[in-house]
């Protein structure tokens, strides 16, 4: 990766702000919106922070300079940490009759399939489910051209893909609570590890010698495997070069990904197996479950009603969104006190998503307060 691979698109300045910060610079001035002035003993660097400035570009360059020159390295270097603290990044290997080069409709088929696991991976951390059709959501198609390709390297055909993590900046107090208190993952990294995951464990489903079982691929659509996932796999594995894929997983330092897979590699020889588990799940519309965590916003049922409707507000693609669900009279205990007790709280079933209405939580399997977790700050010693 080059200092012109790694730009102000895959590098922001907030992500320049963050990493200083970890490093331990402190911010002693601010210009506006146009830049802001970090410190560190005796190294000081002026980071620009207003993109469309006519001379950021400039600015760009001399804060690299500045901070190269600190930390003793080059600004490709200082881009590169850059990235990696803010970052998760897959590498695409292909292997098989490839030197320094592929033929050109291998490598097309290459990178189409990279962004099409991209997006059916986005997808899968949206809603899972094993067949999508033409009904891929907009912030999915938002994600996959959003993730950055860099450079593949010298002696292989390496497809790095560069997916930025936010800086997260809830609007009220209770959102930023929710931010702070759960161990929350931003769409990004979850999109991210469903790619990990889903290629994990498409490798566990079709590279061994027994056949897996239409229950086991069912299961597999909950942690990230789709027809999807499985065409744009298989097509890269049938192309005339292309012996095998392998991907490498780096994860953003800013946010560690505990137990998160590193690395699954795919043989050519599974491309049957592959496209088998692929026209089960295109054929079988499963839609998957999944955990939301959020905290009770409201509470509502009648004298007469057997069920209480409970509205949740949780993180949904990055935003806090309210989500309402219908308990049965034991959860909605729960409900009601987790909404007295200011407790987090965890509810299991399928997220409905339809345009121009609110989102939707049915088929409620389990509903449990959250340990340890509460709205309410730590006691402090004054």
């Amino acid at each position: 990766m080059t200092t012109q691979t790694l730009n102000t698109q895959s590098v922001v300045p907030e992500d320049v702000t963050e990493w200083l910060r970890g490093l331990g610079w402190t911010r002693d001035g601010v210009l506006g919106n146009i830049a802001q002035s970090w410190r560190r003993e005796d190294s000081r660097v002026v980071v620009p922070t207003l993109t469309s400035s006519p001379d950021f570009t400039l600015r760009w360059s001399e804060m690299l300079t500045s901070i190269s020159r600190a930390l003793g390295t080059d600004a490709a270097g200082v881009l590169l940490a850059i990235a990696k603290a803010g970052s998760d990044i897959a590498e695409f290997r292909a292997s098989g009759q490839i030197d320094d080069t592929l033929p050109l409709g291998d490598a097309s088929t290459l990178v189409d399939s990279v962004r099409r696991a991209i997006q059916a991976s986005a997808n899968s951390a949206l809603q899972p489910r094993s067949y999508f059709g033409h009904s891929v959501p907009d912030a999915a198609r938002l994600h996959a051209n959003g993730v950055r390709m860099a450079q593949t390297r010298h002696g292989s055909y390496i497809v790095p893909v560069i997916s930025r993590l936010p800086v997260l900046k809830p609007d009220d107090v209770e959102d930023a609570l929710l931010f702070e208190d759960v161990e929350y993952q931003p769409f990004a990294r979850r999109a991210m590890l469903r790619l990990a995951e889903g290629l994990s464990t498409l490798h566990e489903l079709t590279h061994s010698a027994a056949e897996p079982s239409r229950s086991s691929i069912t299961e597999a659509v909950g942690v990230g495997v789709s027809s999807e996932l499985c065409e744009a796999v298989a097509n890269t594995l049938d192309t005339t070069s292309i012996a095998d894929l392998g991907v490498a997983f780096s994860w953003a330092d800013r946010l560690p990904a505990r137990q998160a897979p590193t690395a699954v590699t795919l043989s050519g020889e599974a491309s049957e197996a592959i496209r088998q588990v692929g026209e089960v799940l295109k054929g079988a519309p499963v839609v998957g479950r999944q955990t939301i965590v959020g905290y009770v916003k409201r509470l509502d049922r009648g004298e007469e009603d057997e069920v209480g409707r409970v509205t949740l507000r949780a993180l949904d693609n990055d935003k806090a969104r309210n989500i309402s669900l219908e308990l049965n009279d034991a959860d909605y205990h729960v409900a009601g006190e987790a909404n007295t007790d200011r407790r987090i709280v965890s509810a299991t079933g399928v997220l409905h998503r339809e345009p121009g209405r609110a989102l939707r939580f049915s088929e409620v399997s389990d509903f449990r307060l959250v340990e340890q977790l509460s709205l309410d700050p730590p006691n402090r010693l004054t």
